[in-house]
């Protein structure tokens, strides 16, 4: 891995769960079931598009480094 994608992980993972955490308080003011749902449950459901977008992010980045480039027919 490229030290910019470590720096990343340890950027957005933390981002990542206050985002989680926040949009759960946020949907048990308005339903309070949701305060009985665990966190990760409530991430999957509405932030997980942020989440994979981080990640196709990571696999472009490697893609192109060459760590997982295909060999060129000779």
């Amino acid at each position: 891995m490229t030290p910019w994608l470590l720096l990343l992980a340890v950027i957005i993972i933390p981002l990542l769960v206050y985002l989680g955490i926040a949009v759960k308080s946020f949907l048990s003011g308005h339903f309070p079931v949701v305060e009985k749902v665990p966190t990760m449950i409530v991430f999957m459901a509405f932030c997980y598009p942020v989440y994979a977008l981080y990640e196709a992010y990571n696999a472009v980045i490697i893609f192109n480094k060459g760590n997982l480039q295909l060999k060129k027919p000779k």
